[in-house]
């Protein structure tokens, strides 16, 4: 980094002299945004990651009993389609990214598919 008061970079590709933006662990120039910093200076995806503040990742041990309260109860056995539209509302996703999250609370038994199209959450035993 250079000093406070000190002449601004000149980019080697479009000539502008400004600031040197940092994006994603490199420098870019602010005008035509090609890197002219070292790229990923130490970053790697794990601490990018974390550092993220886009997505909350956290998990929703409730979502899906959740969401069937709202479609018609923790017994309702509900269709497909309106499970994903439920969650693309709740999750703030597209639908691509909720069949994920159903295929992946299908794998580790939260609902179950119930008939052609349709889904009911799985029915706890005295065991669970």
């Amino acid at each position: 980094m250079k000093p406070a008061g000190a002449a601004a970079e000149r980019c080697p590709y479009c000539g502008h002299r400004g600031p040197v933006v940092q994006v994603h662990g490199h420098g870019q120039c602010a005008r035509c945004h090609t890197n002219i910093g070292p790229c990923c200076g130490g970053a790697d995806a794990a601490s990018e990651a974390a550092t993220s503040t886009d997505i909350d990742t956290g998990p929703e041990p409730h979502l899906f009993a959740e969401l069937f309260a709202h479609l018609g109860g923790a017994a309702a056995t509900v269709t497909t389609d309106s499970l994903l539209f439920a969650l693309t509302q709740r999750l703030g996703t597209d639908l691509d990214d909720a069949r994920v999250v159903l295929e992946a609370a299908e794998r580790v038994g939260v609902v179950q598919p119930a008939g052609d199209g349709c889904h009911r959450l799985r029915t706890r035993t005295p065991a669970d």
